[in-house]
């Protein structure tokens, strides 16, 4: 393990074994003690922020983001449709949800007596670092919530002070469906990884990117999500075209849905993969020369 990467690690483990001890902040004594989430996304940050016993419950897909991306750390939390009639039974005194929360739920929130924290949704490594700051605070949690985005910053700056040898013109293609461009999570993964999301460039645009459409730009590296939290859709089937097996053979390369599409700090771990993919692409390629 790299030096800044091991410093971030232990940082977090000395927070984490320190929180609620006897020098907790004034803000973790006065932390809500029934958090409600309701999005997934918000699920995976109160799971890592806040301790289990202070979770009234997280949304019914919390489980499989979970278990994509550490297992087993929701085992026991309650879960919630978002209905409310779940809300009236949590009675939590905050509710965590994207910024499209309806106005419904904020006044039935508000008449249980919960504060409604609405979280945005992230496009690059910077509203990460605002959204988990914004979460860690409203769960009393913003030592923790530090120590997890020194961990993304020190994986970040490890990709930054080691780039790949060549640079390998990636795409996100899983199908034929939406592709991210310029602006999205998925490109500000890309890029800190030391690729080319060819979909960002001139000329290219997010939207339908067809078979016919792939071949033309010729990526090098085809990344390959787009089904729902690991599980089987018509686009994978699609992505299983025979022309695609063929040409990108030992060039497709699985990527974490939930770490691409929610702002977190595991985004970070998302380019450090895709960086050790790049890497053995291109050691295959110079040992085939």
């Amino acid at each position: 393990m790299r030096p800044a990467l091991r410093a971030a690690v232990i940082g977090i483990a000395a927070v984490l074994a320190g929180a609620g001890g006897p020098m907790a902040s004034a803000a973790e004594r006065a932390a809500p003690q029934r958090i409600m989430s309701l999005n997934l996304c918000t699920d995976l940050l109160v799971l890592q922020l806040a301790p289990k016993s202070r979770i009234a419950s997280v949304s019914f897909l919390a489980h499989d983001g979970a278990q994509a991306l550490f297992p087993g750390l929701d085992a026991g939390v309650p879960t919630n449709r978002g209905s409310a009639e779940d809300i009236v039974r949590a009675k939590p005194d905050l509710v965590l949800d994207s910024e499209l929360a309806s106005p419904f739920i904020r006044t039935l929130a508000g008449k249980v007596g919960a504060r409604v924290v609405a979280v945005k949704d992230a496009d690059n490594f910077a509203d990460i670092r605002d959204i988990v700051r914004q979460v860690g605070e409203a769960v009393g949690a913003p030592a923790r919530a530090e120590a997890l985005i020194a961990r993304m910053d020190a994986t970040l700056a490890d990709l930054a002070a080691h780039p790949p040898k060549r640079r390998l013109r990636v795409v996100a293609w899983s199908g034929g469906s939406a592709v991210p461009g310029k602006g999205s999570l998925t490109d500000a993964i890309i890029t800190a990884a030391g690729g080319i999301n060819i979909a960002a460039q001139p000329g290219h645009s997010e939207g339908s990117f067809g078979v016919e459409e792939l071949l033309a730009a010729r990526p090098e590296l085809l990344l390959y999500g787009g089904a729902a939290l690991g599980k089987p859709s018509l686009l994978t089937d699609e992505a299983q075209h025979r022309v695609v097996r063929t040409l990108y053979a030992g060039r497709r390369i699985a990527y974490n849905d939930v770490a691409h599409t929610c702002g977190l700090p595991q985004s970070a771990d998302s380019a450090r993969d895709l960086r050790q993919a790049m890497e053995a692409v291109i050691a295959k390629q110079e040992a085939a020369r």
